[in-house]
C-alpha cells in the first residue's frame, strides 16, 4: 500500500488526505491546526464555486478549472456519511446606480471573456422572480446560473472527523523550513521513522511555506457572518463596487457570510473599524432586513497567492509543494487535486495546466 505524508491540514491538505484515504492510500498529518480547521483560511471563506463570475476579472483558466470543480464537488459531496449544504442556484450580480459605470465595466469584460451562455441581463421583473427581496432594491441584474456555494464548516467538520479516525495525525507547531533532513527530524519525533516511509510527502501549509516558496504572498481578507431571519435570500449574491469585490453567500437557517476585502498584507489582526463599516453598509444596502441581523462573528484570515493568483504544483527533492490557491480553494481544489492524484499515480506526466505545475 502507498503511504503518504501531507503537511498541513488547510482545507487543500483534508481534501487531499481524505482522496488518497478513497482510493485505498495511507496517509499520516502534520499541522499545526486543530483539528476543526479553524486556524485555516478554507474555514473562514465564504466557499463559492463561482467559475464564471471570477473568470470575468482574472484568468481564463479560473473557469476552466472551476468548471470541472463543480462537476465534481457533487460527487464528492455525496460519498459523505451527512449531506453537506451545497446550493447550485447561480450567483446574482447587481450594483447601486453610484456604481453603474463599474457594472457596465463588468458586463463588457464578461462578453469578452464569456460565452453568452454564461449568463443573462435580467431586467426588474425577472429578478423579483427569482430574489423578490432583492429586487426591491435593485432595478437590473446579471445572473451567473451556474454556480454554487457550501456550507465550509460542516464540510470541515466531517472531513476532520474522518481524517481522525482513518489517519495518524499529530499537531506540529515546529516546522518552518522543509528540507530532507528537517522532514526526517519531524517524522521521527512524531513517527518514530524516517520520510523514506513515505512514496510522497506533500506540503499544504499554505501561508506556512513562506520561507519555502518564492514569490509566495499573504492577501489579507476579512469576513463577516450573520444571522438574519428577515432576510431569505436563496442565491449567492455579488456587489459590485470599485474596491472590493463584495459577495454574500447563504448558509442554512437565514445564516449568510460576507465577504471580502483584498488586502497585500499577512497582517492576521482583527478586522479594521473601515473594513468593517464598508462591509456592514453593503450588507445592509443589499436589504433592509439585515439591519436587524445579528453578527455572528467577524474574521480574517489571508490566502496564499502566487504572482500570478494561479495555483501551484511543484515537485522538490523530498516531495511536492500544493500552494498559491488565493481566494480560488474552493473554486479550484478538486480540479487540482484530480490532477496530482493522477501524478502520484503515474497517470499524468504532462498535465492540461502544464504552465502552472512545474512537475
Amino acid at each position: 500500500m502507498k503511504s503518504y505524508l501531507i503537511i498541513g491540514s488547510g482545507l487543500v491538505g483534508r481534501l487531499l488526505a481524505w482522496r488518497l484515504l478513497s482510493a485505498g492510500y495511507s496517509v499520516d498529518i502534520l499541522s499545526s491546526d486543530d483539528r476543526l480547521g479553524t486556524g485555516s483560511a478554507g474555514y473562514i471563506a465564504a466557499a463559492m464555486i463561482s467559475p464564471a463570475t471570477e473568470a470575468i476579472t482574472t484568468d481564463p483558466m479560473v473557469q476552466t478549472m472551476g468548471l470541472r470543480s463543480l462537476q465534481l464537488w457533487p460527487q464528492w459531496l455525496a460519498e459523505l456519511s451527512q449531506p453537506i449544504f451545497y446550493q447550485q442556484h447561480g450567483t446574482l450580480v447587481v450594483a447601486h446606480a453610484g456604481d453603474k459605470a463599474e457594472m457596465a465595466r463588468f458586463r463588457k469584460r464578461a462578453e469578452y471573456t464569456l460565452s453568452a451562455a454564461d449568463f443573462k441581463i435580467l431586467n426588474q421583473q425577472q429578478l423579483a422572480n427569482l430574489e423578490p427581496q432583492l429586487a426591491q432594491q435593485f432595478d437590473n441584474a446579471m445572473y451567473f446560473e451556474q454556480e454554487a456555494c457550501l456550507d465550509n464548516r460542516h464540510l470541515y467538520q466531517q472531513l476532520g472527523d474522518i481524517l481522525a479516525a482513518e489517519c495518524h495525525w499529530q499537531r506540529c507547531e515546529d516546522i518552518d523550513v522543509l528540507t530532507e533532513h528537517s522532514i526526517d527530524q519531524v517524522c521521527q519525533q512524531y513517527f518514530s521513522h524516517d520520510a523514506a516511509k513515505y512514496d510522497a510527502v506533500i506540503d499544504c501549509r499554505g501561508n506556512g511555506a513562506h520561507r519555502d516558496i518564492d514569490k509566495l504572498r499573504s492577501v489579507r481578507g476579512e469576513v463577516i457572518r450573520v444571522h438574519a431571519p428577515d432576510v431569505e435570500f436563496k442565491h449567492a449574491i455579488r456587489l459590485i463596487h470599485p474596491r472590493y469585490p463584495f459577495y454574500l453567500a447563504p448558509r442554512p437557517n437565514n445564516e449568510y457570510v460576507l465577504g471580502a476585502t483584498v488586502i497585500e498584507s499577512d497582517d492576521m489582526s482583527p478586522v479594521s473599524l473601515r473594513s468593517g463599516l464598508e462591509l456592514m453598509s453593503a450588507l445592509y444596502s443589499l436589504h433592509k432586513g439585515f439591519s436587524e441581523a445579528r453578527i455572528l462573528e467577524m474574521s480574517v484570515h489571508c490566502r496564499p497567492a502566487m504572482v500570478n493568483n494561479m495555483p501551484n504544483i511543484k515537485r522538490t527533492k523530498w516531495g511536492f509543494h500544493l500552494n498559491g490557491f488565493y481566494r480560488h480553494g474552493y473554486l479550484f481544489s478538486p480540479a487540482i487535486i484530480t490532477d496530482f492524484l493522477n501524478i502520484l499515480d503515474g497517470q499524468q506526466d504532462s498535465v492540461s495546466f502544464g504552465e502552472y505545475y512545474d512537475v
